[in-house]
């Protein structure tokens, strides 16, 4: 399963479901980025999810504001379900995270 996120601007009510798909994500106010939060309160490349081996990190590209979670900002980080960030006035929900390596490890050699 791929890893799901939730983004939600703080004058908006509408939430934005977003499927992250295998490796790089990248996330800021430049129209190119693949999620694009269009506020001024976010760096035009603020940073990128990256999804390898189905673990699933957050990497702040130097932005101004930076990315926080429980108060601190956080470089890199790896996310689970239930996470919350804030992007500037953007907060971001992991809905499904990272994948727990004890649970894939317990499934191998099942029939699927």
């Amino acid at each position: 399963m791929l890893p799901e996120i939730v983004v939600t601007h703080k004058a908006s009510a509408e939430p934005r479901s977003i499927t992250l798909q295998e490796g790089f994500t990248t996330f800021g106010r430049f129209r190119e980025s693949v999620i694009c939060l269009n506020d001024p309160g976010v760096s035009r490349d603020h940073g990128a999810f990256s999804l390898r081996f189905g673990v699933l990190v957050i990497e702040d590209h130097h932005s101004l504001n930076g990315v926080v979670m429980d108060g601190i900002k956080v470089k890199r980080k790896v996310l689970h379900s239930g996470d919350r960030l804030n992007v500037g006035p953007f907060e971001i929900y992991v809905k499904s995270g990272s994948v727990d390596p004890l649970a894939i490890a317990g499934n191998e050699g099942q029939a699927a």
